[in-house]
């Protein structure tokens, strides 16, 4: 049965149904109906094949359904603890260890990039000199709204050779970056035969900018010379100063041991000298 019910636009319209029922509001197949009222009060189902547009709607213990359609809303109350189906946050994570694209799928508004400049490598002495740890990467960590088809150019930074000879200083990490958004710089390599750790490098324009751990200086007070730690990054601790037991022995405890972090400094108390360890390459995480 089809109930038509018109009203003017001085009385307006008021519908009521009994508890067995309820109230639809169709169209005659070829024209939308849509329901313009200040406020709509709802304790069954409300369909409509056009719009319903007020400024509150209320909602008993009925449904609302949208197939193919959209509900838009300025705000939300209520804790959204029986809300199912709501994608929130970012649900994609993409590491980059080496140069490369991140390509956006199509979709995307919104990125969070976390990066990591290169970590310096070690520097090596011998007696009686002293050896330093290389300074880790800095970082910058960014929250970026872009169209969507974009395509950005990542950077990732290399890690700083370390010092291979007597009185070598490790080389400077690399500077790792996400396009012309944000960046973060390599840290200093350590220093050999004097008294100072590779600095740590910078980020810049992120939200936040992280300088990266010093590396630390060796000691040298005669026979029981040290060498120097390297600096830690964002993301972890850098590789331990080694004195060595034998020349020219590279130990892996002594690369950088995270994303961006110092090697540590060489150092072998005779001759000829101790392989230092380098510096950890950084990194660029997108979160999407």
């Amino acid at each position: 049965m089809a109930v038509n019910i018109n009203a003017d636009t001085t009385t307006g319209l008021e519908l009521t149904s009994d508890t067995s029922g309820n109230i639809n509001i169709q169209n005659n197949g070829t024209t939308k109906v849509a329901v313009t009222a200040p406020g709509v009060a709802v304790t069954g189902a409300l369909s409509a094949t056009g719009d319903i547009t007020t400024p509150g709607v209320t909602i008993g213990a009925a449904n609302i359904s949208t197939p193919g359609g959209t509900v838009t809303a300025s705000s939300f109350s209520g804790d959204g603890s029986s809300l199912t189906g709501i994608a929130g946050g970012f649900s994609n994570l993409q590491a980059f260890t080496s140069p490369g694209t991140w390509t956006n799928p199509g979709n995307i508004t919104k990125v969070k990039v976390t990066i990591t400049g290169g970590g310096g490598g070690g520097g090596s002495s011998n007696s009686p000199g002293t050896s330093h740890g290389g300074g880790a990467g800095g970082t910058a960590i960014e929250v970026i709204p872009f169209p969507s088809a974009t395509n950005v150019a990542v950077t990732v930074g290399t890690g700083g050779a370390r010092g291979n000879s007597v009185g070598a200083a490790g080389s400077t990490g690399g500077t790792s970056s996400f396009g012309a958004y944000c960046s973060a710089t390599g840290g200093v390599g350590g220093q050999a035969n004097l008294n100072a750790g590779g600095a740590g490098g910078s980020g810049s324009g992120g939200d936040i900018n992280v300088t990266g751990g010093i590396g630390l200086s060796g000691t040298n007070p005669g026979p029981i010379s040290t060498a120097g730690h390297g600096g830690a990054s964002y993301w972890g601790g850098g590789g331990s100063g080694r004195m060595a037991t034998s020349p020219n022995t590279p130990s892996t405890t002594t690369t950088g041991l995270a994303y961006g972090s110092g090697g540590g400094g060489g150092f072998f108390p005779i001759s000829p000298d101790y392989q230092a360890g380098p510096g950890a390459p950084g990194v660029v995480i997108v979160e999407y």
